[in-house]
């Protein structure tokens, strides 16, 4: 990267950004994509400065990415390696669900970072589970959280991890470290084998017993602020003092791409509107009224479903969220 295109940096980004391969019947379209790119792009096009440190392969799929990446106004720091570009096979159901194939390589063997102390950082997905990558994310986020608000997003993938009670180990450990979770309802269904055989059915008083026992158990842990998404069924918000449910809509669907990583990216688009950017706001998080997280919630659910309502992770910009926001 240019020194003309460094700016202060607001929000830093750890993860993977790879190639979407979306397969929808006989259509096949080629897209970059990855939950931490995703919300790389939805929070630039909320006006946030950002960086994001992650890794590409030499080849036409890497380059494809960087400039995505810096059309958008996100600040690229990626060490090139050899072989392939990582690749997600998403093939969508009847309902624009995707169900995901992988071919990954994650590491991130370079120490290049943007000068001085982001506000916050924010670590998930594939880039915190798969090794070695997952060992250098873990140095960094330990790097920054003195200074800088930790944000964490689990967003569990069963074919990279099938071992669910490790699988639980590890996200409660990085929950730990984390001022604000967020996870969705299937996340956790994964999560707790000894309650859940089969993730895709789950009853609802199962669904709420899992759900209170996360946000007890990630609280505890010392986690400030606990979001749980549940699709149409809405939003519970938890800190030690406050629990608050936001009912769900019914937005057009064209397909789930990149509708999590638009929720977080508006979730931390809509606390820095409330002033809790940096580690400062650790100590507030916890005491935020009831109102105050209902707004960061509302923001980051109309994010959640203007991305839905398009083709591919498209996530809105703040211009296109003004209305609803004023509304």
């Amino acid at each position: 990267m240019t020194e003309e295109r460094r700016r202060a940096t607001r929000a830093l980004v750890l993860g993977e950004s790879l190639i979407d391969i979306i397969l929808d019947g006989e259509t096949r379209t080629e897209v970059p994509g990855g939950s931490p790119m995703n919300l790389s792009i939805g929070l630039a096009r909320q006006g946030i400065d950002v960086a994001f440190i992650t890794s590409l392969g030499a080849d036409r799929h890497a380059d494809t990415i960087e400039r995505r990446l810096v059309h958008e106004g996100v600040d690229v720091y990626t060490p090139r390696r050899a072989g392939r570009t990582c690749t997600a096979t998403a093939t969508l159901d009847d309902r624009g669900t995707p169900s995901y194939d992988f071919d990954l390589t994650w590491m991130l063997d370079h120490t290049d970072t943007p000068a001085g102390v982001p506000d916050v950082v924010h670590f998930g997905s594939l880039g915190s589970a798969l090794q070695p990558g997952a060992d250098q994310v873990d140095e960094l986020v330990a790097r920054y959280r003195g200074d800088a608000l930790v944000t964490y997003d689990p967003n569990i993938r069963p074919r990279i991890e099938p071992d669910r009670d490790a699988a639980r180990a590890r996200v409660d450990r990085h929950a730990a470290l984390s001022d604000i979770v967020k996870a969705s309802d299937e996340d956790l269904a994964y999560l707790h084998p000894e309650l859940v055989a089969d993730p895709a059915d789950i009853a609802d008083e199962v669904r709420e017993a899992m759900i209170e026992s996360t946000i007890a158990r990630w609280l505890a842990a010392g986690t400030s602020l606990v979001v749980i998404t549940r699709a149409e069924h809405g939003i519970d918000m938890a800190t030690a003092q406050t629990r608050l449910h936001i009912p769900g809509h019914h937005p057009t669907v064209v397909d789930t791409i990149g509708g999590g990583d638009a929720f977080m990216a508006g979730l931390i688009a809509g606390l820095d509107v409330v002033g809790l950017f940096g580690a400062t706001g650790r100590d507030t998080l916890s005491t935020l009224a009831p109102h105050t997280l209902r707004r960061a919630g509302s923001w980051a659910q109309r994010t959640a479903e203007i991305t839905v309502g398009r083709v591919g992770a498209d996530p809105p910009t703040s211009v296109e969220l003004l209305p609803r926001r004023e509304a």
